[in-house]
């Protein structure tokens, strides 16, 4: 079994807190934060994150994440 760890926007309003998470792949806290820190996540010195929106970060383009190989396939 292995473990990776996920990252959770910190961001809470009266009556909730932002639902974003990103599964990061990284098995350390440093590399996660590394990886958020790449898809614009806002990573606070006392370990609070948040997500693009919620820290003012707004992407040009989302970010891309392949479901499933291509390899072999004659169209994308």
């Amino acid at each position: 079994m292995s473990a990776c760890i996920t990252l959770h926007c910190d961001q809470q309003w009266q009556y909730g807190t932002c639902a974003t998470v990103l599964w990061t792949g990284a098995r350390a806290v440093d590399d996660a934060h590394a990886a958020g820190a790449r898809v614009g996540w806002r990573i606070l010195p006392d370990g609070r994150t948040y997500c693009p929106p919620c820290s003012g970060y707004k992407p040009t383009t989302p970010p891309v994440v392949r479901l499933r190989s291509t390899k072999g396939a004659d169209r994308v």
